[in-house]
């Protein structure tokens, strides 16, 4: 059951801009612009990529916790796979 319409965005950046829409401080229009920026070792704009990130991940959590009951959240683990 999907709790939020979101007109078919799946992307945390499709997502964030039709349910919140605040703007964020991401350089980047397009996930090709961040390649180049990292093949060309440009970090502060990376940075502030991935700053943007986690103020959309955050402002989604705190938007599904006014709606959803805790017991719905379920954690995802990030630790990368053993080799």
């Amino acid at each position: 059951m999907e709790r939020f319409e979101t007109h078919d965005h799946r992307d945390l950046v499709g997502v964030y801009d039709q349910l919140i829409g605040n703007p964020t401080c991401d350089p980047f229009d397009d996930s090709g612009a961040t390649v180049s920026a990292f093949e060309a070792a440009e970090w502060l704009p990376l940075l502030k990529h991935n700053l943007a990130d986690i103020q959309r991940t955050r402002g989604l959590a705190e938007l599904a916790g006014r709606f959803v009951a805790r017991s719905d959240f379920n954690m995802k683990n990030l630790e990368p796979p053993r080799q």
